[in-house]
């Protein structure tokens, strides 16, 4: 399990390593030739930055194996199913079977594919743990010491202020008005957290009042936007993730077109760029060095930005508004194409490999009748489809499977068992008959799937023992191998499972009692046409059918105003099946049901059963929108020996639907009125 884990770490991490080197170079190179609005560009270096861990992550989880993807495998357990039955059983010691394993694989001349060893992907993957450990205790040890010199801080009590303050808050949209508080111990206004300003008291004496309203509506702007929220995230990100040092280009270019957009929106908000240039230009007055050492939200922390932001401001660029969405589903695609196209590690766990040999061996076996020496190994080996020639090499790849039947992974152990099903061979029969006990649901579901294969009357007995699991997805496939078996199931399990509280298990379970024609099961059935599920119902009343009991004719003739439709037109056609009367009303109303294929099918129904008060609505039924429909409601007319009905076919003839004159022609030169 610890080198599963390990293996699997080192896999995403090289796999984002090499996805966020490519979206980070690629956000690199969109910015340097071309000239993107600070709202573009960061969007890109976000997409970027975040891009890497999301797409390793969705590319490890989904199994996706682009060309070039190298294979994080242990060498020694690629020849699993190629181990004879000789060396391959249960008594065999672990250590002799692995290495005669791994002497068939080396002299089986495989083609190796790239790979890397795990005996030292765990130095690695602690390596990097330390490492990422210390620089994020590190960055938090700074925030804490940041926290403690912000300690003196006090609420800022000047009335102007404080309403400049409120009345911008709510231009931004904001909740509630963010605290406004000062020290002495901060060189340049910052924003902190979610929802607080801290200013310099500088702040308050020595700037003008448009240029505090400038500074507080950029500050605001930082916390509208969650800026000290991503600077965190983002500031943990490049410290953890140390591997990519593209992603402290990425940080200093977020917090630079942040800048540029809080600048807009102050212009936005006081009409002027002039007043926030000022500004800056006294707050770089009062820097004489960073003196916080960690990143902050501030307005004038970035002393390298403050030329340019000022010449900005001064030469009144306007800022951009257009929408950005057209670029954000371009990220998206490039997202989808990183995962689907760009190559990563892939780190499989020693149950996961010893699980696609052993479906590669029910896999590849094709028999052949012309003996020679054993070759199904190899062909387990080679991964390709080699026809066996020795009835030997069906008994080692047939015993290699049962033998796995045992593996201490649960997933070898399913693996097993799906090609033992695949194979037919019925000297598995006891041993998926043992799996059938295994304590893992997947397996016995499995199992009982295989076994289904076989139809070995063996199997029925220890099959509806499992009707009793408490696994929905055994009980399921537990059904639906009895379904295989015309003799011999047990009814009264079967029955039992109708009133299981699984609607699907309900309904396997109403499917194979119609199949068994044990009219023992009526009463449960018939309490079945009144499930929650539609599928249940359907499959219920279809059950009832196959058993022809008239007893259940009139459970079933209150499904006919069921509503689901395929309910009403099953209720119908297993009405027909038991003979049993409808209405005549309730049979006029389904011909006039919203559902075409329940309109047709009583339409037939009114016809079988020369219902002459139908007459009426079959002629309407003429002029219906669906065209079966209307073929329907000629035949059933053709099936009335009655004036009314032989006249409503002449009217037929005069059908815009040439469907509808054809068959009305014909019924016409079948009868006379």
């Amino acid at each position: 399990m610890t080198g599963t884990f390990f293996s699997t770490a080192l896999a995403w991490l090289l796999t984002y390593a090499i996805h966020s080197t490519v979206l980070l170079s690629l956000a690199w190179l969109l910015v340097r030739v071309r000239g993107w609005s600070p709202g573009a560009s960061e969007l890109l270096w976000k997409v970027a930055m975040l891009g890497g861990i999301l797409t390793a992550s969705l590319q490890l989880r989904l199994d996706v194996r682009p060309a070039g993807t190298v294979l994080l495998q242990p060498p020694a357990v690629t020849t699993l199913a190629a181990a004879p039955a000789a060396i391959d059983g249960p008594e065999t010691p672990a250590r002799v079977r692995d290495d005669h394993i791994a002497r068939v694989a080396k002299s089986s001349g495989e083609p190796s594919r790239p790979s890397i060893s795990l005996s030292r992907s765990s130095v690695v993957v602690l390596a990097w743990a330390f490492v990422a450990l210390i620089l994020g205790v590190s960055y938090v040890a700074r925030r804490l010491i940041l926290v403690g010199r912000l300690g003196d801080r006090h609420a800022v009590p000047d009335g102007r202020l404080l309403e400049m303050l409120t009345e911008l808050a709510r231009d931004a949209g904001l909740r509630r008005t963010p605290r406004l508080t000062c020290t002495s111990r901060i060189a340049s206004p910052i924003a902190l957290g979610i929802s607080e300003v801290c200013v310099p008291g500088s702040a308050l004496t020595d700037l003008d009042l448009e240029q505090q309203r400038s500074l507080l509506a950029h500050e605001l702007a930082h916390l509208a936007r969650r800026d000290p929220v991503w600077l965190d995230v983002a500031s943990l990100i490049e410290r953890v993730f140390w591997i990519q040092p593209l992603n402290r280009v990425a940080n200093r270019q977020i917090a630079t077109s942040a800048e540029f957009l809080c600048d807009d929106w102050a212009v936005r908000r006081t009409g002027s760029g002039v007043p926030l240039a000022r500004c800056l230009a006294q707050v770089a007055e009062w820097i004489q060095a960073s003196p916080l050492g960690v990143p902050v939200a501030g307005m004038a922390e970035e002393r390298s930005l403050l030329v340019s932001r000022v010449a900005r401001l001064l030469d009144g660029v306007k800022p951009t508004t257009r929408s950005r969405r057209g670029l954000a589903i371009g990220a998206v695609a490039v997202l989808v194409a990183t995962i689907v196209v760009a190559p990563g590690v892939s780190g499989k766990s020693r149950s996961q490999l010893l699980a696609d040999e052993v479906r590669s061996a029910g896999d590849n076996t094709v028999p052949s009748p012309s003996p020679s020496q054993s070759t199904g190994a190899a062909s387990v080996i080679s991964g390709k489809s080699t026809p066996r020639q020795d009835v030997n090499a069906d008994t080692g790849v047939v015993n290699a499977l049962i033998a796995r039947l045992g593996d201490e992974d649960a997933e070898v152990r399913r693996a097993a068992a799906h090609s033992l099903g695949r194979l037919k061979d019925s000297r598995a029969v006891p041993g998926l008959i043992g799996a059938l006990k295994d304590s893992d649901p997947k397996v016995r579901a499995a199992a009982a799937e295989a076994l289904a294969e076989f139809e070995d009357s063996r199997a029925i007995a220890p099959l509806a023992a499992l009707l009793n699991d408490p696994s929905t997805e055994v009980k399921q496939s537990a059904l639906e191998g009895l379904s295989h078996f015309e003799d011999g199931v047990p009814s009264g399990a079967v029955i039992r499972a109708l009133g299981d509280a699984d609607a699907e298990v309900r309904h396997e379970a109403a499917h194979l009692a119609g199949k068994l024609r044990d009219r023992s099961a009526t009463p449960a059935l018939a309490k079945l046409v009144g499930d929650p599920d539609s599928d249940v119902r359907q499959a219920a009343i279809e059950a009832i059918g196959e058993l022809k009991d008239p007893m259940a004719a009139s459970a079933v003739s209150l499904a006919l105003g069921d509503s689901d439709a395929d309910v009403r037109k099953q209720a119908m056609n297993t009405m027909e099946e038991l003979k049993a009367p409808i209405a005549e009303p309730t049979l006029i109303r389904l011909m006039r049901d919203p559902d075409p294929d329940v309109r047709q099918q009583a339409a037939h129904l009114a016809g079988e059963r020369s219902v002459i008060g139908a007459i009426p609505t079959l002629r309407r039924m003429l002029e219906d929108p669906n065209g079966d429909v209307r073929e329907s409601a000629v035949d059933a007319l053709s099936n009335i020996a009655d004036g009314a009905a032989y006249d409503a076919l002449r009217a037929a003839l005069m059908s815009k639907d040439a469907k509808v004159r054809r068959a009305a022609a014909e019924a016409l030169g079948e009868r006379r009125p």
